[in-house]
């Protein structure tokens, strides 16, 4: 077997290969989105061979993040992938050192982050060197229990992010967190407006509360004809009308919703406003790893620094 780069013209064998492995489509405008399309740079991709077979593949998509007010160069750890009839032969750890050596060693990347799955998480640790930094959990709200108290919204949809959108939910991140993805203009534009197959809908709000800025997506619920509403984004100068937003956006999507989700980091003080608003655990847990350079500062493996969202992940 042969490790290589990833080269032009290799991104056919890895849409087939994903396939094979995940039983789902990954269409080439979303490769190319992810992967050559992004603001923060060039990607970095590893394939095993076996002769002309794609049998392996790790890929990471770089990402600017604040460490302690300084923006460094971190890497997002995506789609590893091994064919079913080479699992057992150290593919993926081959794959992984290669990687993370000219990642750290070359690009001066101080960080390889993300959310691994239950398949992959234990040889993420075991193996490779990543720290656990929480075990996420999911807040939902069942719909039947939104109530709106039919409180004055002003709601602008966002076509496309300009600067004060950028400048608002940065000094809600600054001063608050030590850690967490720099969402500036190119950012926000490529991860939520630019993005193929997924619809993302972004709402700029303004009430007697404050300001508000919103992402949401819909996602089927796994029953019949009913969907989950999935809070991507959310960043409010107050949560008092939480259940007015979530009434318009539900009804601005005109579809039929069996819960609304978010992420939110249990030490954020919104976590409160969100349980006095009827929010509770639910499933799906995620793990938020991290292989960590020894010159990053010691907040970024403490979770209580961290601000996560599901726009953080590349499942939503």
């Amino acid at each position: 077997m042969d490790l290589k780069n990833y080269a032009q013209g290799d991104e056919t064998k890895i849409l087939e290969l994903f396939k094979l492995v995940f039983n789902q489509e990954l269409t080439l405008d979303q490769w190319l989105w992810r992967f050559r399309h992004n603001p923060a740079g060039k990607h970095l991709i590893k394939l095993m061979w076996d002769g002309d077979k794609l049998v392996g593949h790790y890929a990471v998509s770089p990402i600017y993040m604040r460490a302690e007010g300084e923006d460094v160069l971190t890497a997002h750890s995506l789609t590893t992938m091994t064919h079913p009839d080479y699992g057992g032969r150290g593919v993926f750890k081959q794959l992984s050192s290669a990687l993370y050596e000219e990642l750290e060693n070359e690009m001066n990347c101080k960080a390889i982050w993300g959310y691994p799955n239950n398949n992959s998480h234990y040889g993420f640790v075991k193996s490779l060197k990543w720290s656990n930094i929480a075990v996420l959990h999911t807040l939902g709200i069942a719909a039947k229990d939104v109530k709106s108290r039919n409180e004055s919204l002003q709601v602008i949809p966002i076509s496309k992010f300009d600067q004060s959108h950028a400048e608002f939910i940065d000094n809600k991140l600054a001063s608050n967190f030590k850690a967490y993805v720099r969402r500036d203009v190119n950012y926000l534009n490529w991860r939520y407006v630019e993005k193929p197959v997924t619809e993302y809908r972004r709402y700029q709000i303004e009430s007697e509360h404050g300001k508000g800025i919103v992402v949401a997506k819909v996602y089927p619920s796994g029953s019949q004809n009913q969907f989950d509403l999935n809070i991507v984004e959310c960043f409010l100068d107050s949560f008092e009308n939480m259940h007015d937003i979530i009434d318009y956006i539900m009804k601005d999507f005109n579809l039929s919703f069996s819960r609304v989700t978010i992420w939110k980091n249990l030490f954020d003080k919104d976590h409160l406003w969100l349980e006095r608003n009827r929010f509770v655990p639910v499933l799906p847990q995620t793990y938020l790893a991290a292989r960590i350079h020894q010159s990053m500062p010691n907040s970024f493996s403490d979770y209580r620094s961290w601000y996560t969202s599901m726009g953080d992940s590349d499942v939503f």
